[in-house]
């Protein structure tokens, strides 16, 4: 496999359009994906997350929810993603990955799921999944500055 694919979470895509301190890092991971230096992907859960924060969400101050969902499916269809759709048969690594860390969330767990199938690192700013010991076991999960 070559080492410029990543498995991208759903903050990385959010960090240019909702600023925090990890929104430099975000947009110069993206413009790598936009430039052909990496190959991106996300999955369908990614996507539904992001909708999801946006919708249901606390309240972005400063920002109109409807030009948040349009601006992400900008993102989406602008920065060069490869779209993977798990199957049947690659789910079998679910219940392994759960019992390596029963904090991570089950919408941040097929993240990883994902990205442990399509035998890549996971490129995040979630804390709580890139510190974990027990999903290091399975696969690399980074922070975006350290790509």
């Amino acid at each position: 496999m070559p080492k410029n694919r990543y498995f991208i979470d759903g903050c990385i895509l959010l960090g240019p359009l909702i600023p925090d301190k990890n929104t430099r890092a975000c947009n110069s991971f993206i413009s790598r994906i936009q430039n052909d230096i990496y190959i991106g992907y996300i999955s369908p859960f990614v996507t539904g997350e992001m909708f999801n924060s946006i919708l249901y969400g606390d309240n972005k101050p400063g920002h109109d929810k409807y030009e948040l969902l349009h601006a992400i499916v900008d993102v989406i269809i602008t920065t060069k993603l490869n779209n993977f759709v798990p199957s049947n048969n690659d789910m079998s690594v679910y219940s392994e990955l759960r019992d390596a860390d029963y904090r991570i969330s089950e919408s941040d767990l097929m993240h990883v799921i994902c990205a442990k199938i399509l035998d890549i690192p996971l490129v995040t700013t979630d804390t709580k999944m890139v510190e974990s010991k027990g999903l290091e076991k399975h696969l690399e999960i980074i922070y975006p500055e350290n790509v």
